[in-house]
């Protein structure tokens, strides 16, 4: 899904952060998973996917990136808010709609700033996309280790051909 996104960065200039998540809602429902959009979990969650057979539960919070204040809201929206952090429900995503150039460099700033912000979380590296990683933090709720992989969209698109 991702890729597919990334392919024409410039349909997607003007899109607001919930078009964005709903196009990623409709893909995965498509695939077959049980997605949903705002859906009410502790507040208007970004995007749920569900496997109710296997009582499992992951929740996305999406934010275009604009600074880092507003992606730490959203991690701490996905980490105190939203999730429980209990079996079945250990694991979510940060969504990270990026539209300026090098989106490598606001990766490894935004780990740098989850790792200054929290004392108990570690972060590792996601063999599937060079720029995502994962964070890990004893949730405050439930007190079990919670798991976030943090997923870049790069979307910036500045032709210089013209």
């Amino acid at each position: 899904i991702v890729l597919q996104m990334e392919e024409n960065p410039e349909l997607h200039i003007k899109d607001s952060e919930d078009r964005l998540t709903i196009d990623i809602k409709h893909q995965l429902c498509a695939m077959g998973y049980d997605a949903s959009h705002e859906t009410k979990v502790g507040g208007h969650v970004d995007l749920i996917v569900k496997k109710p057979i296997k009582q499992w539960l992951w929740l996305g919070e999406a934010k275009i990136h604009k600074d880092y204040e507003w992606l730490l809201k959203g991690f701490n929206q996905l980490t105190t808010r939203y999730s429980s952090g209990n079996n079945g429900a250990s694991q979510g995503g940060m969504l990270i709609y990026i539209r300026n150039a090098n989106a490598n460099s606001v990766m490894n700033k935004w780990d740098e700033k989850l790792n200054d912000a929290f004392d108990n979380l570690v972060t590792t590296t996601c063999t599937k996309n060079n720029l995502s990683f994962y964070s890990t933090l004893d949730h405050q709720r439930s007190g079990l280790s919670f798991k976030v992989r943090h997923i870049p969209f790069v979307l910036h698109f500045s032709p210089q051909d013209k």
